[in-house]
């Protein structure tokens, strides 16, 4: 039998104290999930661990010339990337100052970003701010530096 409180607690919108400690549990073991990771050895696992970290549906990391140097797309990855630093420079002449551009469309937010001679396009599902696009950015810089692949 439902108690009394749980449904009150249903229609009100509000957490019992297990179910705030099951999702505190869940939280914690997804962090330990990220902490057990094994360090990638290959760029391809390194795209593929950036994705799943940062809930992203695809990215592309090129140079300004339009060579791809880290992207977790198997095709049509050197011909995006074209057309992102294409973009890119035409936003640069419009708008010097910026490097953040962020789309949204219905299914989607595509954010263009460049930081020093890197352009990086990333599409995501769900909401991405500023701050976690220079942290994404952040991380695959590194992974570029780790993997000497500039």
């Amino acid at each position: 039998m439902v108690s009394f409180k749980k449904i009150v607690y249903k229609i009100l919108n509000k957490k019992t104290k297990q179910e705030k400690l099951e999702k505190r549990v869940k939280i914690l073991m997804e962090l330990i999930e990220v902490q057990k990771r094994k360090q990638a050895k290959e760029p391809e696992e390194y795209a593929k661990n950036l994705v799943e970290d940062y809930s992203l549906d695809s990215f592309i990391v090129s140079k300004k010339d339009g060579k791809v140097l880290l992207s977790n797309e198997e095709k049509d990855a050197f011909e995006k990337a074209v057309k992102t630093t294409s973009f890119q420079e035409f936003l640069k002449t419009e708008y010097p100052d910026a490097n953040l551009l962020i789309i949204k469309t219905d299914k989607n937010y595509n954010v263009l970003y460049s930081e020093d001679d890197l352009v990086f396009l990333f599409k995501t599902t769900g909401d991405i701010s500023a701050i976690e696009t220079k942290q994404i950015a952040k991380k695959i810089k590194q992974g570029i530096q780790d993997f000497k692949l500039k």
